[in-house]
């Protein structure tokens, strides 16, 4: 049978199917794969080879679809343009762009804005010829630094859904050429495409969702976000009620031929003269089965010099309500947020609460902070600056915490008065 004798939706949608269907794999490959690249490659040949025989319906599905994945990946980055401004940052080190970090947050807010708008015009089929162009124009940038980003790691999280749906860097490259498979159709059928809306229409339509948008991310900037997609987050237990026992692996190497063992501790043949003279310790290895939500080792510092000691799991854990201040960055934070938080602390332990401070500064600096706030009484802890960061999006910040649960989160601005706390924390 000829080619010209099929309905034009039989290949169209044979096409789309095949395209959906390596879309959903890559919830399965997670890593590289020569095969699933061979069959990504082989997709946009069949793009390629048929696109005179798209349909309309089938180019209204995968305009919609496309359409639908830019709105959300925008509005899961969109809900959090801190967590954006840090990702970004992290490339422009890592590319070594230094001198461009200063407009990591308004490029947080431009690149969310711009994907969101793209999605928009594309769903409500407006400008679709220019849109598409620019979406084919994004895509295949994005392309090509997902696979450097695949290949080299620079990066470890692109962070292309925000915290909403965290994939690696490879599955983030085989959904690029998913996506520039769409483009792809849409690029073919501009022609065939037209718009009978109104100009004032689509004016309309395209300022509503420009205004709403930005006014959506500034909210969620200045405020926590609306959606909280981190692991600290109203009601969560940052670790396990019921935690298995951590398990201790010693290496030992035999003197005599030189092989390396691993034991668990507990079967290790300390017992044995003779077994411990022919053997010598190599390495110790811990490994922990319970899920962590904290994922953070909070450290209590004597000196610029101590490595520190953790005490996450003593201090998270303990019975009496905690009221942690996170402030991530000592010298960049808000100084009418610390007065108005230092304010809250100090009633806060009056009345018997657990007060502390978490940072990723230096301990000079924390010094200095004290001293200049009055917070000399308050014990400073230490972690990662990404581990602070990522427990709350304000500088500072405030979590109340009891027996290891989350039981709120505020922001500077909106923290309430210490009196309206009390009763929710007993």
């Amino acid at each position: 049978m000829k080619r010209s004798s099929l309905p034009n939706w039989i290949p169209s949608y044979l096409i789309l199917f095949f395209t959906l269907a390596l879309a959903v794999s890559i919830a399965f490959v997670k890593e590289r794969s020569w095969i699933f690249m061979a069959l990504l490659a082989l997709d946009v040949v069949f793009c390629v080879m048929n696109r005179k025989y798209f349909s309309h319906s089938m180019v209204v599905v995968v305009r919609t679809l496309f359409a639908l994945v830019f709105i959300f990946s925008s509005l899961s980055k969109g809900v959090d343009p801190l967590g954006t401004q840090y990702v970004i940052h992290d490339y422009l080190e890592a590319y070594d762009l230094p001198w461009l970090t200063g407009l990591s947050l308004f490029g947080s807010f431009l690149l969310n804005l711009v994907e969101f708008m793209v999605g928009v015009l594309l769903l409500f089929n407006i400008r679709f010829k220019y849109t598409v162009w620019f979406a084919g124009l994004m895509m295949a940038f994005f392309t090509v630094v997902t696979f450097f980003d695949a290949v080299a790691e620079p990066v470890p999280d692109c962070g292309c859904f925000g915290k909403a749906l965290v994939i690696t860097n490879w599955q983030t490259f085989y959904k690029n050429i998913i996506l520039d498979a769409f483009v792809l159709v849409l690029l073919f059928s501009c022609s065939r495409i037209g718009s009978r809306k109104p100009k004032w229409v689509e004016w309309t339509i395209s300022l509503a969702a420009m205004l709403l948008f930005l006014g959506f991310e500034y909210y969620n900037y200045r405020y926590l976000p609306v959606v909280n997609f981190l692991d600290w987050k109203e009601g969560v237990r940052l670790f396990p009620e019921n935690p298995e026992p951590v398990r201790h692996y010693l290496t030992y190497r035999d003197k005599r031929t030189g092989e390396e063992t691993e034991y668990l501790m507990e079967e290790c043949p300390f017992g044995d003269p003779a077994w411990m003279e022919n053997h010598e310790f190599v390495s110790r290895r811990d490994f922990d089965p319970n899920p962590r939500t904290a994922n953070i080792n909070i450290l209590e510092k004597m000196d610029e010099e101590d490595p520190g000691y953790d005490i996450t799991r003593s201090l998270l854990e303990q019975e009496r309500p905690l009221i942690l201040v996170a402030v991530h960055d000592l010298e960049a934070a808000d100084g009418k947020g610390v007065e108005k938080t230092a304010a809250f602390v100090r009633k806060a332990r009056e009345a018997g609460y657990e007060c502390c401070f978490l940072t990723a500064s230096a301990m000079a600096q924390a010094e200095a902070f004290k001293a200049l706030y009055g917070l000399e009484d308050f014990p400073f802890y230490f972690a990662d600056d990404t581990a602070v960061k990522a427990v709350i999006r304000s500088n500072p910040g405030i979590v109340l915490i009891k027996d290891a649960y989350v039981l709120n989160l505020w922001d500077w601005r909106r923290l309430p008065a210490f009196e309206e706390v009390v009763p929710a924390s007993r």
